[in-house]
């Protein structure tokens, strides 16, 4: 691996020079081509005759040709070089930013790439003053050593290949010029993965490294990860990646083997979906060798690929290899709907035609020691439209013909099929339900981003809003459908998909003066399914942090609005405001009392802890919140909203502790005082908050006044919430 204080002080003023020489050298050969043509052959011409002059004619036209080759060997070299400057040049440029970024916020980076915190902070009393300060910093500094060892791996795959490039001989031992010459380093490093992906066997431990180096420096790179896909073949690349994966029995490997195939994993599913999107960039349109490839790796679905046949007879199938792969990287849109109908196709006749998913996908399938991917092809295919919301919006809102029977893809997946369970069906230790595959699949739908992605809201299509609407009417018209194991998996996805619909759940609940504002297109919300979904969602511990904290950050932003616009009644403006959110916390509040005594699925602690981690929403709700106010994206909160993330989530901490109930006050129902509280005061400051970073000239008396009818409000809705969820849930 190309070292940091290599990479960092290496002159790269050579290569560049090199380069222009090269480049400089074809005209030159061209010069000298037309000046023996002129002196000699021209001259030559119609002077000399006979079997010596004919011989001799012969030669010079060899001569001729090898002029022509010398130049394109010349400017094919030059374009080599020159790319692999431009390829060292940008590593040492992002390794100097980094190295900056590292001095600047106080970490040093050691010569073998070990990064520590240098922060005089930490051994001050602000540190234990602070208990996020630690836990940023250490996000900080895994920040750092991920990238400084991407640049790194960059770096020596471009130098590994141009050394490859430059030493190979086209030719073979010809004495000819070589116009085979390599013009980049993709094509270089494509051929090296591939020729590993092609080759007969295992592949030893130092050749999956080098693959895992390849694949990783350039698993983003379209020409390169076009290159390699097409070179290796669909059916060969799940064959090869079926063997890797599938040590023969016996085989013991060490956790750092177990870890390389883990990247290898990740990396060949990342570079094979940057392969399918790679036509994206042709002006051409549709490139036919990867839609070749794209229809080799839908035929090969079926097909069984059995690394160990003397072992056993079964293998794993097509479709179980692909979706393992797929649940990394960026996905072509139509090749995931392709995929999809497909699968769904093979289980509807094979799975649910006297199988279930489980006999179908399972036993005695297996994955081997390694347990790398999963064997319900069907949980890798929700995570592949989770990572790629386009498709996963057009998926879960379209439907499939099969065998002359019309498939809604949503009502498939979420009320028809069922989902085997366990970490080997779902290829996750920590997740043993496809239930959670299928939430990451419709957060993606929904949101317009990819499930894991904490980056900036992306505004709400009418089509997005009209399919979160579908799920509410759908859930809600039958709780259980999110309602006990396994199906509850579901609640913590459609809690972040709740909370990134505040302002619609809020507006349903009340907005008699249309101050609440979607954040673009509106899905107009029904109380009658919103309710019930509310009350369903809001057990999840998770699920109940992420729609409490959007919701307090949405209340927070609507008193600022009204504020700002100084209305005439400004207390009857801020009670619409406060109110809605009070109806949410209500409901919120019984369905945690819910979980934690009649289902026995959480506890006060589970809540207080989820709380306590789970802050995304309260950054994230505020910038949606801003946007839907101003019609601009607004990630970064404060130029409008006036005051921190951080004062909401002290709110909505203080909620959320305060809404706890014991044993004793749950058998005597009077669970609603404590939570009351809660909102109560948090509506009041929310309004304070408000008021003070608006310019408005009020006394503390209005305030006062103002702060106790937001209360009241909020605290109506509160009380409003609480009862509608007790009396629907037959309590």
């Amino acid at each position: 691996m190309v070292s940091i204080p290599y990479l960092d002080k290496a002159d790269l003023g050579p290569l560049a020079d090199a380069a222009a020489s090269w480049k400089a050298l074809p005209a030159k050969y061209e010069a000298l081509q037309q000046e023996f043509e002129q002196r000699v052959v021209n001259h030559l011409k119609g002077h000399w005759d006979g079997d010596a002059a004919d011989a001799a004619f012969v030669t010079m036209g060899k001569a001729r040709t090898e002029y022509e080759n010398a130049a394109t060997e010349a400017e094919r070299i030059a374009k080599l070089l020159l790319d692999a400057h431009g390829e060292f040049d940008a590593s040492q440029k992002q390794l100097h930013a980094l190295l900056d970024e590292a001095r600047n916020d106080h970490y040093k980076v050691y010569d073998d790439g070990r990064v520590e915190d240098v922060d005089p902070r930490q051994d001050s009393p602000t540190a234990s003053a602070s208990p996020g300060l630690a836990e940023e910093r250490k996000k900080k500094l895994d920040s750092l050593v991920s990238r400084l060892t991407r640049v790194l791996e960059v770096a020596t795959a471009a130098d590994e290949a141009a050394s490859s490039a430059l030493e190979r001989d086209a030719n073979g031992d010809s004495q000819s010029f070589n116009t085979s010459v390599y013009t980049t380093l993709d094509s270089v490093e494509a051929d090296q993965a591939s020729a590993l992906m092609n080759k007969k066997g295992r592949l030893s431990d130092a050749e999956i490294t080098k693959l895992n180096l390849l694949l990783s420096a350039n698993k983003n790179d379209p020409e390169f990860s076009r290159d390699f896909a097409i070179k290796t073949g669909g059916e060969n690349m799940l064959s090869k990646y079926n063997e890797l994966v599938s040590p023969p029995a016996g085989t013991t490997l060490s956790k750092e083997q177990l870890a390389q195939l883990k990247q290898l994993k990740a990396n060949l599913g990342t570079t094979i979906g940057t392969a399918t999107t790679s036509d994206d960039h042709r002006k051409g349109g549709p490139d036919p060798e990867i839609t070749k490839f794209q229809n080799d790796l839908l035929k090969a679905g079926q097909r069984d690929f059995n690394a160990n046949p003397t072992e056993s007879p079964y293998g794993l199938s097509g479709y179980q290899l692909t979706s393992s792969l797929m649940s990394e990287g960026k996905w072509d849109k139509d090749f995931l709907q392709d995929y999809g109908d497909a699968l769904i196709t093979a289980e509807k006749n094979g799975a649910n035609a006297g199988q279930n998913p489980d006999a179908y996908w399972g036993y005695p399938r297996t994955l081997g020691t390694t347990n790398i991917g999963a064997l319900d092809p069907m949980a890798g295919f929700m995570d592949a439209l989770g990572h790629n919301p386009d498709a996963s919006t057009e998926f879960l809102t379209s439907d499939a013909t099969i065998d002359g029977e019309k498939v809604d893809h949503l009502d498939y997946l979420l009320k028809d099929r069922h989902w085997p369970e366990g970490p080997g069906y779902t290829g996750d230790p920590g997740n043993p339900s496809g239930y959670n595959n299928l939430g990451h699949a419709m957060e993606s739908a929904t949101s317009g981003r990819a499930f894991d992605d904490d980056g900036a809201p992306v505004k709400h299509t009418p089509e997005r809003a009209a399919l979160m609407k579908e799920v509410v009417d759908t859930i809600g018209g039958d709780p259980g459908l999110a309602s006990d194991s396994p199906r509850d998996a579901l609640r913590d996805s459609l809690g972040n998909m709740t909370a990134e619909y505040m302002a619609d759940v809020q507006a349903a609940m009340g907005n008699e003066q249309g101050t609440i504002k979607s954040f673009g297109a509106e899905a107009n919300l029904d109380t009658a399914t919103l309710q019930p979904f509310l009350g369903t969602v809001g057990r999840d511990p998770d699920a109940y942090v992420a729609i409490t904290e959007a919701s307090q950050a949405n209340t927070a932003i609507w008193m600022q609005r009204v504020a700002e616009s100084n209305p005439s009644d400004i207390a009857t403006a801020m009670e619409n405001v406060a109110h809605p959110g009070g109806v949410v916390a209500g409901i919120l509040s019984d369905a945690r009392d819910q979980a934690i005594f009649d289902e026995h699925s959480a506890s006060d602690k589970d809540f207080n802890d989820a709380v306590a981690v789970g802050d995304k929403w309260a950054g994230r709700g505020l910038g949606m919140a801003v946007g839907a106010a101003t019609s601009t994206a607004v990630p970064i909160v404060g130029t409008i909203a006036g005051w921190a993330v951080e004062d909401i989530q002290a709110l909505v901490v203080e909620q959320v502790q305060q809404d706890t109930v014991d044993e004793a006050q749950h058998e005597a129902r009077e669970r609603y005082a404590e939570g009351r509280a809660g909102v109560r005061s948090s509506s009041a400051e929310s309004l304070r908050q408000a008021i003070a970073h608006s310019g408005l000239q009020v006394s503390e008396k209005d305030i006062n006044v103002y702060a106790e009818s937001a209360a009241r409000a909020s605290e109506d809705g509160y009380a409003a919430g609480t009862t509608w969820n007790s009396s629907t849930s037959g309590r």
